[in-house]
C-alpha cells in the first residue's frame, strides 16, 4: 500500500470521527448542556439529532425523570427531649439544567448528599417543635408538608425540584426500644401477677363461702334429722304406750321376745337365775328352789 493510500485512509478516518463527534442525539428522558471551554453554550435541546463543534464542545447528559432516594436519621430529638429514628424518602428531578450543572457538576451522588442534608435539617427542626404523640399522630402530614416547602426553597438554588417527601417509619432508637420493651414486659408481668393474686383471692373467698355453706347445710340437715328422729322416737313411744294399755300381758311378752332376740346371740354366754324375771315366760311356775344355772 502506497503512502498516498495510507494518508487517504487516515484522512477518511479523521473526517469520520470528526463528523461523529460533531453529532449527538437527545431522547425524551434526557436533559443536555453543551459546554465549550468550561462555559455553557447550549442547553435543553429537543429530542432528536443535534450538532456541535467537534473536539471543542462537550455534551453532558442528565436524567429528566423523577428520581428517588431513601435515608435514615438515627436520632431525632422531639420537644420533650425524646429520641426517634426516622426513615424517609425524597423524590426529586432537575428543574433548571444550567443551575444544576453549575452547582453539582452533574454529580448525582453529590446531589443526593446535598438534598439529604437539607431535608434532614428541616426534619430535625420540625420534630423539635412537636412531642412524640404529635409526631406520630395527625401532625405527621404537617411535618412532611412543611419540610417539602422548605427543602424546595433550598433545592431551587441547585436547579432542582422536590416533588415529594414522605416519612416511611418512625421508631425509637434500638437501645431505647430494648429498654422500652423490657419495661413493657415488666409491666405486663406485674399485671399478670396482680390478676393472678386477685384470682387466687377470689377463688379462696369462693371456697370459704362454699365451705361455710356446706357447714351450715350439714348443721341444718343434722338438726332436721335429730328433730325427725326425736319425733319418730316420740311416736314410737306413744305407740308402745298405747299397745301396753290395750294388752299389757301381750306387750310384756312381745318386749321380752325382743329382748331375747337382741340379747342372746349364737356365741353369747349368760349366767341367769331360772326363776328370774327374764325366764318368767319359759318357766311360768317356778319352783321354790333357788340356785343358778348355766344357759347358753
Amino acid at each position: 500500500m502506497s503512502p498516498k493510500q495510507i494518508f487517504a485512509i487516515v484522512l477518511l478516518l479523521v473526517i469520520a470521527y470528526t463528523a461523529y463527534d460533531a453529532m449527538f442525539t437527545v431522547n425524551e428522558r434526557q436533559r443536555v448542556v453543551v459546554v465549550q471551554l468550561g462555559e455553557i453554550v447550549g442547553q435543553d435541546y429537543d429530542p432528536g439529532l443535534h450538532f456541535k463543534i467537534p473536539f471543542i464542545q462537550k455534551v453532558r447528559f442528565f436524567d429528566r425523570r423523577v428520581m428517588t432516594f431513601t435515608e435514615e436519621i438515627e436520632r431525632v430529638l422531639t420537644s420533650e427531649n425524646k429520641n426517634l429514628a426516622v426513615d424517609f424518602y425524597v423524590k426529586w428531578r432537575i428543574n433548571n439544567t444550567v443551575d444544576y450543572y453549575l452547582s453539582t457538576q452533574g454529580d448525582e451522588q453529590r446531589t443526593r448528599s446535598l438534598l439529604t442534608e437539607s431535608v434532614e435539617n428541616d426534619l430535625l427542626a420540625e420534630f423539635s417543635k412537636r412531642t412524640i404523640r404529635q409526631a406520630v399522630g395527625d401532625e405527621r402530614n404537617e411535618i412532611v408538608a412543611a419540610v417539602q416547602v422548605q427543602a424546595n426553597q433550598d433545592a431551587k438554588e441547585l436547579g432542582l425540584q422536590i416533588t415529594d417527601v414522605r416519612i416511611m417509619r418512625l421508631d425509637l432508637p434500638e437501645e431505647v426500644s430494648d429498654s422500652v420493651y423490657e419495661r413493657m414486659r415488666s409491666e405486663r408481668q406485674e399485671v399478670i401477677r396482680t390478676l393472678r393474686a386477685q384470682g387466687d383471692a377470689a377463688a379462696q373467698e369462693i371456697r370459704s363461702d362454699a365451705e361455710r355453706e356446706r357447714t351450715i347445710i350439714l348443721a341444718e340437715a343434722y338438726s332436721q334429722a335429730q328433730t325427725v328422729r326425736g319425733q319418730g322416737d316420740a311416736k314410737a313411744a306413744e305407740l308402745y304406750a298405747n299397745a301396753y294399755k290395750r294388752n299389757p300381758t301381750f306387750y310384756s311378752f312381745y318386749r321380752s321376745m325382743q329382748l331375747y332376740r337382741d340379747a342372746l346371740g349364737s356365741d353369747d354366754l349368760l349366767m341367769l337365775r331360772p326363776d328370774g324375771e327374764l325366764f318368767k315366760y319359759f318357766n311360768p311356775k317356778p319352783s321354790g328352789s333357788s340356785g343358778s344355772a348355766n344357759t347358753r
